[in-house]
């Protein structure tokens, strides 16, 4: 037999080996993943009535599943090993978030559920990826945080704060324009119009959302540096972003009544605002050779 083809054979073989390692290692992970999916199923949907709601909850946690399943086919992709040396302190994560689901069944506040499924995450991912893989992927777990939103009783001070910080800024704004306006609180008063900024109008879920765009996307680059411009400048963004859309509204409103807020230019002020804080910080955290090879 020549070297060749008893290269050819070998090569063969260690492909063979390979190829039954993988289908043997895919078919154990499935015999874990279909059950949980099966367990995390009605909190999984409950998640996706929040936030298919309204642009003004927590619609961007609809792109998290989705994000995270991207970064963990990368890693796995990085690495020919289809093996992986399994950690028994998966079970640590799977006890403390299967025992958030058991206690939330008695007092059903369905939050408490899809925090426990986001812990079990790692606990899946030590038991099926192994401790390496699984440390680095920390970001991506902390990361599926980010697709759980956060009740209204936590964050009401801070929200009225950013209530304050739009109209304060809607308020100048609309002075540039020769208008004349008084500001009671987060109350614009204008000629002949009365414009309310409501917890709607606050900008925490722009904000949210900026926040969570800015870590992916320091997650992505390589320079220190563009980590630190990209995340610090999600807060400063997203509230300029938002006052802006309230003073547009607020112009709106002034000309042809209040019945405005009530047609599509409400909900579509929001998404443009984010689509705007979006684009500001997609230039901000990515560098001119990433946004080549994007284009």
């Amino acid at each position: 037999m020549s070297h060749i083809t008893a290269a050819h054979f070998a090569d063969s073989g260690v492909v063979e080996r390979d190829g039954r390692s993988l289908s043997r290692a895919w078919m154990a992970h499935a015999r874990c993943i279909v059950p949980a999916i099966f367990v995390f199923a009605p909190t999984i949907y409950w998640l996706w009535q929040r936030w298919t709601m309204s642009v003004w909850h927590n619609v961007h946690g609809i792109f998290i599943p989705f994000v995270v399943a991207y970064f963990v086919r990368d890693v796995l992709r990085s690495e020919r090993n289809p093996e992986a040396e399994q950690s028994a302190w998966g079970f640590v994560f799977l006890i403390l978030g299967l025992g958030m689901i058991v206690l939330d069944s008695a007092i059903r506040t369905q939050l408490l559920s899809a925090f426990g499924m986001v812990v079990c995450l790692p606990g899946l991912s030590l038991l099926l990826l192994g401790s390496r893989r699984t440390k680095a992927l920390t970001f991506v777990w902390i990361l599926a945080f980010f697709m759980l939103p956060i009740p209204a009783a936590f964050i009401e001070r801070f929200t009225l704060l950013l209530r304050i910080i739009a109209a304060v800024g809607a308020e100048h704004l609309i002075a540039l324009f020769g208008m004349p306006v008084v500001r009671e609180d987060t109350l614009l008063l204008l000629p002949g119009a009365r414009f309310v900024i409501a917890d709607a109008c606050s900008g925490f879920s722009v904000l949210y959302a900026s926040v969570t765009m800015a870590l992916v996307l320091a997650y992505i680059t390589t320079s220190w540096l563009r980590r630190l411009i990209v995340v610090a400048a999600a807060f400063p963004i997203a509230m300029a972003c938002n006052t802006l859309r309230c003073t547009i509204l607020a112009l709106l409103v002034h000309h042809w009544g209040p019945h405005i807020m009530d047609t599509f230019l409400h909900p579509l002020s929001g998404l443009l605002t984010f689509g705007v804080a979006a684009a500001l910080l997609t230039f901000l955290g990515t560098t001119p050779e990433m946004r080549r090879r994007t284009a």
